[in-house]
């Protein structure tokens, strides 16, 4: 028996195998960091036309999990496209019987991308774009075989600014941007008809997604559709000066649509687009009183064409909605403040060059309908509070027109149902 297992030990296979995997022991432990803060820098300038680097990278060839700390990517000039704090994964072999990747584990902590469009309209990303279009090799037509048990998103922040357009630039963003995502799964077996479908234990719903997506050029088109989203958890996501809170209501949309970057530009187009929101309430920061009830509402089959600058709404329902306004003892409307923004420590606009003016959108929406709507107005202003309640609203309507500088709407006819009117 000894003589049997010196033999394999002392065998050519043996050796080369016991040498291959103390290499990887060696490799993931030792080498791999400072070998890829050499590699990355040249990846980042001769595959990205941008600059790479990582502060850095530990790895455990045994348990197979990775950390990545202060990955960056900027342009040349150095100016910021994306980065994030730190990155943790833990693979699992588990999913080589599948013949898929799994991932035990993704946590992703601080991460950060700019988009800007600059005075001209040149894209921010455009130089790293242009670069991975060099690739001729045609895209991959199958999505990789992935099963992820958990993901997590932390602390993230993505900027947009556009500095091309007359006056101020125009900035949105989203911060802190949080998510959560559990059960992600790409094998047709977990699917039914959807490539991608996570859960969102943090919004309370379900992410759906089916389609393709290419590098080379940009493009992808699929459907998309979210399920059950909290609106309340949603609205933690979204950075804006509001003073109102949303306490309830749930979102569902889905949509087909195509995209494509054509020479730094964006064309979209969206079809079959339907949205749902029910149980809505709106009540102002620091009250408990609901100025908004909304029971249900819905948006059907909506089309959007970005180059053409057109939407298209088959149909808006709104029904069960309740509507509470409050005229103040000073005089001011309590629905002023809900939406109002502060813009005492806004900068003035910087110097630019004018930008050339865009043409107006256009916008049509065939029908438009409100059930069971009721209203309740209460002015302050005298010595016993006057109030007003209306019940029973209905109105059936459409709209065309164009959106723009200078708005041109013309509502089709209109007609109105009121019920009994109290004072």
């Amino acid at each position: 028996m000894f003589t049997r297992l010196s033999k394999l030990v002392l065998s050519l296979p043996f050796l080369i195998a016991a040498g291959l995997f103390v290499f990887y022991v060696i490799f993931g432990f030792f080498l791999l960091d400072p070998v890829a803060k050499k590699l990355l820098p040249w990846i980042g300038e001769h595959k990205l036309a941008s600059q790479l680097s990582v502060q850095q990278i530990e790895f455990n060839p045994l348990t197979l999990e990775a950390t990545v700390q202060g990955l960056k990517l900027a342009e040349k000039s150095g100016q910021p496209l994306a980065s994030f704090d730190r990155l943790y994964v833990n693979l699992e072999t588990t999913g080589l019987f599948r013949f898929a990747w799994h991932i035990k584990d993704i946590q992703l902590s601080g991460p950060r991308a700019d988009f800007l469009v600059r005075s001209g309209g040149k894209f921010n990303w455009a130089e790293l774009i242009a670069k991975l279009n060099e690739d001729k090799t045609p895209p991959s037509k199958t999505i990789p075989r992935i099963l992820i048990d958990h993901i997590k998103v932390e602390g993230g922040d993505i900027e947009y600014t556009d500095a091309n357009r007359s006056g101020a630039a125009f900035k949105a963003s989203l911060q802190p941007l949080g998510i959560e995502l559990d059960g992600l799964s790409t094998l047709p077996e977990d699917r039914g008809d959807y490539i991608l479908a996570a859960k969102l234990p943090e919004q309370g719903g379900t992410l759906k997604w089916d389609g393709d997506v290419s590098l080379n050029p940009v493009k992808s088109d699929g459907k998309v559709a979210l399920e059950g989203v909290s609106l309340p958890s949603l609205l933690k996501v979204i950075k804006t000066q509001r003073n109102f809170d949303l306490p309830s209501g749930t979102l569902a949309a889905g949509t087909r649509y195509r995209f494509v970057l054509l020479k730094d530009k964006p064309w979209l187009q969206v079809n079959g687009a339907n949205l749902i929101l029910q149980n809505v309430s709106l009540v102002p920061r620091g009250g408990s009183t609901p100025v908004f009830e909304l029971k249900e509402a819905r948006v059907h089959n909506a089309s959007l064409d970005l180059a053409a600058q057109k939407v298209e709404v088959a149909r808006v329902s709104v029904s069960g909605a309740k509507l509470a306004a409050t005229r103040r003892m000073d005089g001011k409307l309590d629905w002023e403040s809900l939406f109002s923004v502060s813009t005492a420590a806004t900068p003035p606009p910087a110097a630019q060059a004018p930008a050339q003016k865009s043409a107006p959108w256009k916008l049509a929406v065939k029908q438009i309908r409100l059930d069971d709507w009721s209203a309740r107005y209460t002015d302050q202003g005298f010595a016993h509070p006057l109030s007003v309640e209306v019940a029973g609203f209905g109105l059936n309507a459409a709209l065309v027109g164009e959106i723009g500088a200078t708005p041109a709407i013309q509502v089709m006819p209109v007609n109105l149902g009121l019920g009994p009117v109290q004072v």
